[in-house]
């Protein structure tokens, strides 16, 4: 074993396609073995008592097939009786006019004609004999000679009917023949049958390796059909010399007797029936697995040459194809084409370098929308102070005038620009947003007046959540603008924001004329021009921009809108109440 050990870690043994050969015939043996010993297991699942209890109904099946016969020999015994030409038999014997000649060979002949006609349907009977004391005997078909009894025995009354060995594979069912005017024993009838063949037929519908009928009273076999199975040690001696039932097994082979009834005889039926079953099994099972190994190697030495062929060769072009990737070739596609797994695996390389190429070009993207936004933030940072000045002047002219509703709308207007350009951050709380809002409405009612009203639903819980600054403000504008652009009465704008679970929800609805566009729309249809088309400088792919980039692309803006019916637009952002978080 040590010696083999070093040639395990030679080259030869380090080859593909050893250790594919190796590897397919351990892979594919282990389950063929396996499921083979489980079937096997499962066949022998079958109980002894199941045996036991199919040998018990095959055994059922030769008596009820033997009683039968027996009763069919009896209905045939108690018909001749009753037969007319019988009688006129009897009937000439009791008045003496037997003697004549040509009547008696009359009536003979007719009973033989029937008793010919009805052994042409009785494949199991060979001959029907009658017999007259003192007046001689007759058969339909043989010599009565042939069937002499051995122990002289013949009926002595009307109920004694019996069977008897008649030798040459039969046996004879006798019954009395008698008067029926006086009653008186005449002669007998014996109705002869073929009993070997019977119990060949016996035999091979029940599937029996031998069926063997003997006689308790006398220790001797009447008739065998097969012959013992030589597996086994049984031999004659040992069931003749059991006359009790039994049912036994020995080298997968089961062993029967039962008496049977039979008129005046005490008979005993033998039987063996050889589980062949498994014997099948067990041979089926050790050529199957002789097969399968040589099968199982070939395929194992062909499958490892043809996979080598197609894994090997694609996957050293792969590899060359990466460490030029590695080196900086970003243009190393596969091109080739092999097997659909190989070219799975290149697929996915392509995708990973075209992956690569778009990170290194956004991040250059980035770093350039970086330097612009630096360079807006440094034109932003020009001192709005002048304007908050301008704004304040004008404040205070309108009160000096005593015009309060344009100092207020001018108040409003200075808080809106706070929040705009001021450097507080980029978050707000939603009480916050909302007052923002308020100023915004504050400075429209100037232009819309009393037409349209503002209706705020919000859960307190909610109020104290940071949202972006001027996220809400821009979807009241575009309500304004599109929805009630006509300036028709009864104008309704409701703000409304609670907590679902994780979610802050904000949602701003109005009952204006809205637009026909599916429930999934990403930008209402723009009507008009100008400003309209801007939605004030801030559109809602803007929005659902700054959604994206504050919060990531689990968080969504949806619009529901119907003609005629309005317009609603639902955020679901983060719940979070410091601008860490």
């Amino acid at each position: 074993m040590k010696s083999w050990l070093p040639r395990l870690g030679s080259r030869p043994f380090r080859s593909f396609q050893l250790r594919l050969f190796l590897y397919l015939f351990l892979i594919g043996s282990v389950p063929v073995f396996a499921a083979l010993s489980i079937f096997y297991a499962h066949s022998l699942e079958r109980s002894d008592e199941e045996w036991r209890a199919a040998v018990a109904r095959k055994h059922d099946n030769v008596q009820r097939r033997l009683e039968r016969e027996m009763r069919e020999l009896e209905y045939m015994y108690r018909t001749w009786v009753q037969h007319e030409s019988v009688g006129l038999l009897l009937q000439m014997n009791r008045d003496g006019r037997i003697m004549n000649e040509a009547a008696f060979r009359a009536v003979k002949e007719s009973i033989v004609r029937t008793a010919v006609f009805q052994l042409e349907y009785r494949k199991n009977v060979t001959d029907i004999c009658f017999a007259l004391e003192g007046n001689g005997s007759f058969c339909a078909v043989g010599n009565p000679f042939d069937y002499e009894p051995r122990d002289a025995r013949v009926p002595v009354n009307r109920t004694d009917l019996f069977v008897r060995d008649e030798g040459r594979n039969g046996i004879g069912f006798v019954g009395p023949l008698y008067d029926a005017a006086n009653f008186v024993i005449v002669g007998h009838i014996e109705i002869v049958m073929d009993m070997s063949r019977l119990l060949g037929e016996i035999r091979a519908d029940n599937d029996l390796s031998d069926l063997v009928l003997w006689d308790a009273a006398t220790d001797s076999i009447l008739f065998e059909s097969g012959r013992r199975d030589p597996a086994t040690s049984h031999s004659a001696s040992l069931f003749l010399s059991d006359k009790e039932p039994f049912l036994r097994s020995e080298a997968d082979v089961y062993f029967s007797q039962r008496p049977v009834s039979a008129p005046g005889a005490s008979w005993m039926t033998y039987l063996e029936a050889p589980n062949t079953d498994i014997r099948s099994l067990r041979s089926s099972l050790r050529n199957t697995i002789l097969v399968f190994c040589a099968i199982l190697v070939l395929v194992s030495i062909i499958s490892s040459l043809v996979f080598s062929a197609l894994f090997a060769r694609p996957l050293h072009s792969l590899r060359q194809l990466m460490k030029r990737a590695e080196s900086g070739d970003l243009k190393a596609y596969w091109m080739s084409a092999s097997i659909r797994e190989i070219d799975e695996l290149g697929s996915s390389y392509n995708q990973m370098l075209n992956r690569l190429e778009e990170t290194i070009k956004q991040a250059k993207q980035e770093e350039s929308l970086k330097k612009e936004a630096e360079i807006e933030a440094l034109q932003y940072q020009l001192n709005p102070h002048f304007l908050y000045n301008t704004l304040n002047t004008i404040k205070w002219v309108a009160k000096i005038h005593r015009t309060p509703q344009i100092s207020d709308a001018v108040s409003a207007l200075v808080r809106l620009l706070q929040a705009s350009l001021g450097k507080k951050g980029d978050f707000l709380t939603l009480k916050e947003e909302i007052g923002l809002i308020k100023d915004y409405m504050a400075i429209q009612t100037f232009r819309y007046g009393d037409t349209v009203r503002m209706n705020l639903d919000i859960d307190p819980l909610a109020s104290i959540c940071l949202v972006p600054k001027m996220m809400l403000q821009p979807l009241v504008e575009n309500a304004l603008i599109h929805g009630f652009e006509n300036g028709a009465e009864g104008g309704e704008i409701t703000i409304k924001a609670w907590l679902d679970r994780d979610l802050l929800l904000c949602e701003v609805q109005d009952n204006g004329k809205g637009f026909a566009s599916p429930e999934t729309v990403q930008e209402p249809p723009l009507r008009g021009h100008g400003s309209k088309e801007r939605m004030s400088g801030i559109g809602l792919s803007n929005i659902r921009d700054k959604i994206k980039l504050y919060y990531g692309p689990d968080y969504k803006m949806h619009i529901f809108s119907k003609p005629n019916a309005g317009t609603t637009v639902r955020l679901s952002l983060p719940i979070h109440r410091s601008e860490e978080a």
